[in-house]
C-alpha cells in the first residue's frame, strides 16, 4: 500500500507469492550466468594471454635451437681440422704445440635468428612448426652424441700419441762428439773387425748423463765389458742403455724423466777414456741412435767427429 502525504488516494498493489518467488529465481539465473560468462571471459584472456607467452618462448626456442645448430656445425668444422692435423702434421707437432688457438670462438645471430628478433621487437609472433622444432632437436641431440664421440677418439688418440713420444727416445745423451758410430768397426782393444751396438760420445770425466725419454730403471749395476750401465725401459718396446760410467745416480724400479740426470760419464769396463756407450733397443733389437740424435741437441754443444 503506498499512502500519499497530500490529498490523493492511498493506493494497493498486491503481487502474487508466486511471481515474487519467479521474479527472484529469474533474477539470481541471470546473475549467476553473467558471472558465468564474465569468468569464460576473464579465462579466455588469460588463454589468450598465455599462449602469447608460449608462442615467444617457442619462438626464442627456436632462436636458440638454430644458435646451438650453428655452434655445432663450427664444432664440426673444428672436429674435421683437429683430424686432418693428426693425419698431416708430425706426431711431434701435434704433442708440442698449442692447438687452442687456432681455433678461436666465433659467433653472431644468423639470418633467421635476426628476422625472428624483428618479428619480438615489432609485437608480431610468428606460428612456430613444433614437429620441425621436435626433429630439429632430436638431429641436434645425435649430433651432439657423434661430436662427444669424435672429441673421445681425438683425446685417446693424442694421449696415445703423448705416451709414445714421451717413451721414444730423442736427443743426446750427453754433451760431446761421437767417437764411434752404430755398425761394423776396427775393436781398439784387439784389432779386430766387429759389430758396434751403439754409439760412443766422449767429454770429460763426471759429464752428466740424461736420459733421452720417459720410463722406468730396469738394471742399473756392473756388466763385463759395459763397466758400470744404466738399463731404462720406455715402453712401447723402446729402451736405452747407458754404459762405461763413472757413478750411477738411479736404482733399478726408479722412474725417470726425459733429460733428468741418472749417470755420470766414466771410463769403467772396455774403454779407452772417458766417454758413454749409448745404445737403442726396439723390440729387443738393437738400432742405429744416430737418427734420435738428430732430433734434438744438446744444448747446441754436440757434434759428430767423421773417421
Amino acid at each position: 500500500m503506498f499512502i500519499h502525504h497530500g490529498e490523493l488516494r492511498p493506493m494497493r498493489l498486491s503481487v502474487p507469492l508466486l511471481l515474487l518467488c519467479v521474479v527472484v529465481l529469474s533474477w539470481t539465473s541471470v546473475t549467476l550466468w553473467a558471472g558465468y560468462l564474465a569468468s569464460r571471459h576473464i579465462d579466455y584472456l588469460k588463454a589468450k594471454a598465455d599462449n602469447n607467452i608460449m608462442q615467444f618462448r617457442m619462438l626464442f626456442f627456436a632462436s636458440q635451437l638454430e644458435k646451438t645448430k650453428n655452434m655445432f656445425e663450427k664444432v664440426q668444422v673444428n672436429d674435421d681440422k683437429i683430424r686432418s692435423l693428426l693425419s698431416l702434421r708430425t706426431k711431434r707437432s701435434i704433442i708440442e704445440d698449442n692447438l687452442t688457438d687456432q681455433f678461436l670462438g666465433e659467433g653472431g645471430p644468423t639470418e633467421a635468428q635476426a628476422n625472428a628478433f624483428l618479428a619480438v621487437l615489432s609485437g608480431r609472433i610468428n606460428n612456430v612448426n613444433y614437429i620441425a622444432l621436435v626433429r630439429q632437436a632430436d638431429m641436434l641431440d645425435e649430433q651432439y652424441k657423434y661430436i662427444q664421440r669424435s672429441y673421445s677418439e681425438i683425446i685417446l688418440h693424442i694421449k696415445q700419441e703423448r705416451s709414445l713420444f714421451v717413451a721414444t727416445p730423442r736427443g743426446w745423451p750427453a754433451e760431446g762428439i761421437i767417437t764411434s758410430h752404430f755398425g761394423f768397426r776396427q775393436n781398439p782393444f784387439f784389432n779386430t773387425r766387429d759389430f758396434h751396438s751403439g754409439v760412443d760420445i766422449a767429454n770429460a770425466l763426471g759429464t752428466d748423463i740424461v736420459a733421452t725419454a720417459n720410463g722406468k730403471i730396469v738394471f742399473s749395476g756392473w756388466q763385463s765389458g759395459y763397466g758400470n750401465i744404466v738399463v731404462v725401459d720406455h715402453g712401447y718396446n723402446y729402451r736405452t742403455s747407458y754404459a762405461h760410467l763413472s757413478r750411477r745416480l738411479v736404482l733399478v724400479g726408479d722412474y725417470v724423466s726425459r733429460g733428468q740426470i741418472i749417470a755420470k760419464m766414466g771410463n769403467t769396463g772396455s774403454a779407452t777414456g772417458p766417454h758413454v756407450h749409448y745404445e737403442v733397443h726396439f723390440q729387443n733389437k738393437s738400432i742405429n741412435p744416430i737418427s734420435f740424435l738428430s732430433d734434438y741437441s744438446f744444448g747446441g754443444k754436440n757434434v759428430e767427429k767423421e773417421f
